[in-house]
């Protein structure tokens, strides 16, 4: 028997590493933290990470951005390039009095999107026959966040989230014969996922230009769906992290990131992962932003956790005396395993409106 596996062009083509797992987990970062390589998350109130940070929201605020990604594969001497477009994510914040702040929005939990081509021999009626075998994924699980932030005292603020996963992929397994006698046999599934989760955070100020941040977040279990019978159960991380952040000038901010997550309960190709990140803003109307991140994958095909670095850079416009905003970021990662490496680039662009 002779088999190979290749990813094809499917429409909206994910990372090769998240296929033997649960799927890629999404970035639930603003465009103006992933062109820090994620390193302001814990204090952006955008992002997700910790929400104690929408005590910085200050008035009404929507936001939403939009993510084109090209994506160069090498697996065992075979070669592809993919491309795809996202919104990851949307959402929506502000005070709703007594020094409250609320939040709530959507985000890319896992993304499940990928197509598989195996090449095959099998035997028909004792005649061996080629066959090309292709399996596609399309959807994930997205994370329906709402979150509180408030001043606890003098310079510490606590945030409480809760968190609804949910989400549906549409599976199809296609068999062609390269004998065009033979009629080519398919089949389509829905499964569908739900999920929750509860987030609690801090951030703290330590002098006027210095603040840190502690986060953490536990979610239950992924539990699928295929015609309301479940067919699969599985462990999701607890997440835990820290961050420090530095301002030794009115137009210089740094911040740096690490946070720890244990996916290896995950299921048979899952490891716990510990990622960090370092990044700079620099400029106030129109800031130049960079960073660096680094650290594992949760899935891999086999063997260690995928090793993955990246860096970004961005900048941002204000409009209408910062009721518009206007992010954009250039974002490079690179991923290794035994056998597997891709190399990505992102462009991303962010819209913010505070009416």
């Amino acid at each position: 028997m002779l088999a190979c596996c290749v990813a094809g062009p499917a429409r909206a083509q994910d990372s090769q590493f998240g296929i033997k797992g649960l799927g890629t987990p999404g970035r639930m970062e603003g465009v103006r933290v992933r062109s820090t390589a994620g390193a302001f998350a814990p204090f952006d109130p955008i992002s997700a990470l910790a929400d104690a940070a929408l005590s910085d929201v200050g008035r009404l605020t929507a936001w939403t951005l939009s993510s084109t990604s090209y994506r160069h594969v090498s697996l065992g001497g075979a070669d592809a390039t993919l491309r795809t477009t996202r919104f990851p994510q949307m959402g929506l914040s502000g005070p709703i009095g007594h020094g409250i702040m609320l939040g709530g929005g959507f985000a890319t939990y896992l993304d499940r999107s990928y197509q598989l081509a195996t090449q095959d021999t099998v035997l028909v009626r004792g005649v061996p026959q080629p066959v090309t075998d292709l399996l596609s994924s399309d959807g994930g699980v997205v994370d329906l966040r709402v979150a509180a932030s408030a001043r606890a005292w003098g310079r510490l603020w606590l945030g409480l989230g809760l968190h609804l996963l949910t989400g549906s992929t549409r599976l199809r397994a296609v068999r062609e014969f390269t004998n065009t006698t033979y009629s080519t046999a398919a089949q389509t599934e829905d499964v569908n996922y739900d999920g929750a989760g509860i987030s609690a955070s801090a951030i703290g100020l330590l002098g006027p230009t210095l603040r840190v941040a502690a986060f953490a977040r536990s979610d239950s279990r992924l539990r699928a769906r295929l015609a309301g019978a479940e067919i699969a159960r599985n462990d999701l991380p607890v997440t835990v992290g820290g961050a420090v952040g530095w301002q030794p000038g009115s137009a210089t901010r740094v911040a740096a990131t690490v946070v720890y997550q244990s996916w290896g309960d995950a299921g048979q190709y899952a490891h716990n992962t510990t990622n960090w990140a370092v990044g700079a803003e620099l400029g106030n109307q129109v800031p130049l932003r960079l960073g660096a991140r680094g650290g594992r994958m949760p899935f891999s095909p086999a063997g260690a956790a995928p090793r993955e670095w990246g860096a970004s850079v961005g900048t941002g416009l204000r409009l209408a005396g910062g009721r518009g905003l206007i992010d954009m970021g250039l974002e490079h990662l690179q991923r290794r395993a035994v056998g597997l490496t891709e190399r990505v680039w992102s462009f991303l662009l962010g819209i913010t409106v505070r009416p």
